[in-house]
Order: C-alpha cells, then structure tokens, then sequence
C-alpha cells in the first residue's frame, strides 16, 4: 500500500511513483486502515515514511489529519465548519449518491512511528520506540529509549526532540554523550 501526501493544500495522492521532494510525504506499508470519521490512517507493516532527506521506518505509523474546511466556514453540506473531519450518516450516504468521505480534503496535522523506530537524516540516525512528527513545527519528539549517531557522537537520553527546519536536537532526562574516535561507525 502507498500513500502520498502533499504539502500542498489538501493533495493526496495514491500513484505508486512520485518523486520525494521536501513538500511531498510518501508512506509505503502492508496494509493501511482509514478512518475518515476519526480523520486518520493507519499503516502496519514494514512501513517507511519518506519526505525530502527525512526517512523514517516503524511497526505501525498513525497519519492524524486536519480538516482543510476552516472553522466557520461551510463544509460541502452548507454547515458552519468546525476545522474537524464532518461525521456522515447512512442518510448523508444517499443524499449524496454514494459519495463517502474521503481523505482528499484534509493535510496532515501529525505522524505517529510506533515500535522499532529508525530516523535517518542526512548523515545522522536515530532509533526508538515511538516517534512524533509534528507538521505545523517542522519537529519530532522521540521517547522510548532515545539514541541518535551523527558524525562519531552519539547521545541518549528519555526524551529527544529534533526541530528539522533548524536542524537542532534537545536532549531531556539522563542525557549520555557519547564521541567516538575518528574511524569507528555507530553501533
């Protein structure tokens, strides 16, 4: 299963071939549940999340979605908005010939990596057992035994916190540096 996700205002997209820039969120996984009422999608399964240099392998991966109907403003039935996905009735169903609700309407609020989590940036990884990437502030929080190598170094701790477009870490909690010699890999 693939699922492409664009940065763009409320694209996703399904083709199995798109090339991975930095606007354009491409999930590969064995299986994907979506629950349009719950505005989510969930992946299971050797899933890998690629966006521009950022990937990120994991068990599980829950994708949380905003509605892209402002709050206020009408939905498609002509009701005031309230920036959540519209719950839809059998009713609704038949009043709209079949149309059911559909992930195209929203962008991506936050990504959840669950169990065996790797991050590979750049030159840098990272591993845990649950990461958090949030969409509005470019940033990853992971917990969960909390390791990252870059460069010869590498540091643990309970809780890191990757902000990407700055390309800085926060480390938080029982923090061990690590600096190995010039020629020796992560282990």
């Amino acid at each position: 299963m693939v699922l492409t996700v664009s940065s763009s205002p409320a694209q996703i997209d399904t083709a199995k071939s798109r090339s991975a820039d930095s606007n354009t969120t491409k999930i590969t996984s064995k299986t994907m549940t979506v629950r349009n009422q719950e505005s989510k999608a969930i992946f299971q399964g050797d899933v890998v999340m690629i966006r521009g240099s950022l990937t990120v392998h994991s068990d599980e991966m829950v994708v949380f979605f905003k509605s892209a109907t402002p709050a206020g403003q009408p939905d498609s039935a002509g009701k005031p908005g309230n920036g959540k996905a519209a719950e839809h009735t059998p009713a609704d169903k038949t009043k709209r010939g079949g149309e059911m609700p559909t992930m195209s309407n929203r962008s991506v609020n936050m990504i959840e990596a669950i169990g065996s989590v790797v991050i590979e940036k750049d030159d840098g990884r990272a591993t845990c057992q649950k990461a958090v990437y949030y969409e509005s502030e470019e940033k990853i929080v992971l917990i969960g035994d909390p390791v990252a190598w870059q460069k010869g170094t590498r540091v643990s701790g309970e809780r890191m916190t990757m902000y990407l477009a700055d390309d800085r870490s926060v480390v938080e909690g029982g923090t061990q540096v690590v600096i190995e010699e010039a020629g020796q890999g992560h282990r």
